[in-house]
């Protein structure tokens, strides 16, 4: 592993936990679509449902980071927003109509009225599951991402407004605000019916879970976490760390927490740490474990393998005998296969179709960027620095 800095619009390290968060995702749902035996599948559930809200949550919140850490100033937000679209729909479409093709091959009963919302990525505005869970379930965090999309150059400029030493205050309200959701969930919404296999109703995880304003709260957190980091209010605080304090709120969330404080409230804060600690240490050539070349190209194509994964993972089980179930050893060789056919799909869409989508829909004119700036570091008296201007950044 190189020791020496990265060039401070390169955060290798965040595209390697890319592919880590995707992978929560995936053993999510491996956990829980029926390949274990159903007493190995009811003790897997509870870490099943955690690591997934895990994985979710920190694309979220990342990606409020990184779309900050690379911001262009002055670019204007048209273009800003042709770029995000340009990718986001490309594979979400192809995978959409793939997605149908497949369940008429299944034999389902399709509603096109349930159906269309998901294409559009609309959703999962209203609590009603059989819209928000059509066809390819994944894609309700796309229909959040989107909202993200179009509310960032306001979010990014209302953030820019707050000075730079009381960035961290408003870091701690919002994730103040994350905690407390899940008692106002639990007050104000109505708690049955439950949702099978869980301790909340359908619309208390619904509004906690996949409302697009609520999440929204998660991306501004990232995107205040990299101006703490830009305006040089970072505290230094190192991935290990970072990492043991994650591992600490799961443990909470999955031992103490009960229903609705079991999905964000326990990782949130956990999260907003790593995230700037690991794009720190990249940035000062610190220790990070998410450097490997293997990890970055995982990584690339981990927004094509969240996309392709449960199709992969509902379909395979089908051609494997739908309703048949296996043995620990049989079913880990199982979805072993699966992840690499998961893996080999997923360069496919990256290469045949991320990729030129971007090339055709997402290229823009070149914004001259500054030269690359060293990421400041705290002053000694405690007053951060002047914020520099972010360097441009691929994404």
């Amino acid at each position: 592993m190189s020791s020496q800095p990265t060039e401070p619009s390169r955060l290798p390290s965040l595209t390697g936990m890319r592919f880590a968060a995707a992978f929560l995702v995936f053993l999510c749902h491996s956990f829980v679509l029926g390949f274990y035996h159903p007493d190995t599948e009811a003790a897997l559930r509870p870490y099943a449902f955690a690591i997934g809200w895990l994985g979710v949550e920190f694309f979220f919140v990342l990606s409020g980071f990184v779309l900050t850490w690379s911001v262009r100033e002055g670019q204007p937000a048209g273009r800003f927003w042709r770029r995000r679209l340009a990718k986001v729909y490309p594979n979400h479409v192809v995978t959409w109509f793939a997605a149908l093709g497949l369940a008429l091959w299944a034999g389902q009963t399709l509603d096109l009225f349930k159906l269309l919302p998901s294409l559009f990525l609309v959703h999962t505005w209203y609590p009603r599951l059989d819209v928000i869970l059509s066809l390819n379930v994944v894609t309700w965090s796309l229909a959040c991402d989107l909202l993200f999309y179009l509310a960032f150059p306001l979010l990014y400029a209302l953030v820019r407004r707050i000075p730079a030493h009381r960035l961290w205050w408003a870091a701690g309200a919002l994730v103040a605000v994350v905690m407390l959701l899940p008692a106002v969930a639990q007050a104000w919404l109505p708690g049955a019916p439950k949702l099978p296999g869980q301790d909340m109703s359908l619309t208390q995880n619904w509004f906690l879970v996949s409302f697009p304003p609520v999440r929204a709260l998660d991306f501004t957190l990232g995107i205040v976490m990299a101006r703490i980091v830009r305006t040089g209010g970072w505290i230094r605080f190192g991935p290990v760390p970072a990492l043991a304090l994650l591992v600490l709120g799961f443990a909470v969330q999955v031992s103490q927490f009960p229903g609705v404080y079991s999905l964000t409230a326990p990782i949130v804060a956990p999260l907003a740490l790593l995230i700037p600690a690991v794009a720190t240490a990249d940035v000062r050539g610190g220790f990070s474990p998410f450097r490997g070349r293997a990890l970055q190209w995982l990584g690339t194509v981990s927004y094509a393998s969240y996309l392709v994964h449960f199709l992969v993972l509902t379909y395979g089980h089908t051609v494997l005998g739908a309703g048949r179930t296996w043995d620990v050893v049989q079913a880990t060789g199982l979805l072993a296969a699966l992840f690499a056919v998961t893996t080999l799909l997923s360069w496919a869409l990256h290469r045949f179709v991320e990729e030129p989508g971007m090339r055709r829909w997402g290229r823009t004119r070149k914004i001259p960027a500054p030269h690359a700036v060293p990421l400041p570091t705290p002053a000694a008296d405690g007053k951060a620095p002047a914020a520099p201007t972010a360097p441009a950044a691929s994404d």
